[in-house]
């Protein structure tokens, strides 16, 4: 089994089997909730050539690998003994220390719960949107023909039916069953349902109802699935064993699917737009300062993991706007943590463990816009880099939001988002990538990483 000793030596490090609560992986990232942190050896982990960086953050213990994260969880998922699965499943009498997280660090945990798993579905399934983009701009393609139709099925699904995996991957972190809380998203575009949408007179119950549409949503269903998971619970302490496999999901399907419709729908697609509209005044009023002090300071949200909580709202903003001002601004700062990489590797020695670590992590974001292995192999462990990222992405990012930058799919930002025009106005927006890019390597050639 690859990687068989590495994982033997993490699962022992991080305390064993007894003390791992459960386990996941995002792109670059092993994400444990432990038991007990203090029995985890950080020092040590971090000591390993293999492990970039250990970042506790939202109630997790971040183990940072690189992009090769996936066959490193199942090795220790094999190594532990668990299934590879979104969770590990854990006695009833084993518990975390009450306390321990903060009521921010929760809800931080379960969007980056919620979304990791399906981040590489989104980034591939935008970047399919992309392609045909490309295709038919430069006339390859007819939009009408129904091979572009097949393939726009294949892009647009993920997004979609997004209230549908939210509420799988939502339920499943919180301990809820995740197949009844994907049903209660599935049911929000139900073609019984849909079909309500736009309906004057409708009801329930001899309630008002306004149907409206779910497609592509993330508020919505993230409340009803955390409803969900407090009725769950409930259900199953009052609920006889003998009849819970069948009548637990029966009474939260029936509750609230309706309750969702009604209520937390409603609600949830009000509140949503209203974060996205505030983010879009933001920007309107002051787009300069904007888009400085967010492309100087996304390299650290990254570094905590915290950068997974922009997601709903630019999801909410290409829904509704059809482009999003924020990771508009952040494409900078990916080039400028890029450029940092080339410049690391233009000034290091030939054979010297900087120039080891830059070249390959300055390819991975090149063509993959990955970029923890830049922060955590290279910037966090000089305190030059770290000022001179926030710097480069800064200047780009302050240009992109005064020309008004949008980015149009849902892409991760590399090579291929830029040639396949995934953002607007198309030409500016490759100027301001280009002064992070450019401020990036100069910064780390002239200055950064001479004190390596």
């Amino acid at each position: 089994m690859k990687f068989e000793q590495e994982a033997k030596q993490i699962v022992e490090l991080v305390g064993g089997r007894e003390n791992m609560q459960s386990a996941v992986h995002c792109v670059t990232r092993l994400r444990f909730k432990l038991i007990d942190e203090k029995k985890a050896a950080t020092d040590e982990i971090e000591a390993l050539p293999y492990v970039l960086k250990v970042i506790k953050s939202g109630g997790q213990y971040q183990v940072v690998i690189g992009p090769e994260v996936p066959e490193y969880y199942h090795a220790v998922c094999e190594v532990a003994g668990i299934s590879a699965s979104a969770q590990v499943e854990q006695d009833d009498e084993i518990q975390a220390p009450a306390g321990k997280q903060s009521p921010v660090d929760a809800v931080l945990k379960v969007i980056s719960g919620a979304f990791s798993p399906i981040i590489p579905l989104m980034a591939g399934s935008g970047m399919v949107k992309a392609v045909l983009t490309l295709l038919v701009t430069v006339g390859w393609m007819s939009d009408a023909s129904s091979t572009y139709l097949v393939l726009s099925a294949a892009g647009n699904a993920c997004f979609y039916f997004l209230p549908v995996f939210l509420g799988y991957t939502i339920s499943n972190q919180l301990g809820a069953n995740p197949f009844v809380g994907a049903a209660i998203g599935a049911a929000l575009l139900e073609p019984s349902f849909t079909g309500l949408v736009g309906v004057e007179g409708t009801d329930f119950l001899g309630i008002g109802l306004q149907a409206v549409g779910y497609g592509s949503t993330v508020f919505p269903i993230f409340i009803a699935a955390t409803i969900y998971s407090f009725l769950d619970r409930a259900l199953r302490k009052i609920v006889n064993k003998d009849l819970q496999y069948f009548l637990v999901p029966m009474v939260c399907l029936m509750v609230m699917v309706p309750f969702t419709a009604l209520l937390f729908g409603p609600w949830g697609n009000a509140v949503g737009n209203a974060v996205a509209a505030f983010v879009n005044w933001l920007f309107a009023s002051s787009k300069f300062v904007a888009g400085l002090v967010l492309g100087a300071v996304y390299p650290y949200l990254t570094m905590l993991g915290l950068h997974w909580g922009f997601t709903p709202i630019t999801l909410q903003n290409l829904d509704a706007f059809g482009g999003d001002v924020i990771e508009g601004v952040c494409v900078c700062a990916v080039w400028a943590q890029i450029g940092i990489a080339i410049g690391c590797w233009l000034r290091a020695r030939k054979g010297s463990k900087m120039r080891d670590v830059a070249g390959p992590t300055a390819v991975t974001g090149f063509f993959a816009g990955v970029t923890e292995p830049i922060l955590y192999g290279l910037i966090m462990n000089s305190k030059r880099l770290m000022a001179a990222v926030a710097i480069a992405g800064g200047l780009g990012g302050a240009f992109n939001a005064a020309i008004g930058a949008t980015m149009d799919s849902y892409v991760f930002h590399n090579i291929i988002s830029v040639v396949t025009f995934c953002y607007s106005p198309m030409p500016l927006v490759c100027v301001g990538m280009m002064i992070s890019l450019i401020a990036g390597i100069a910064l780390a050639y002239l200055w950064g990483a001479a004190e390596e």
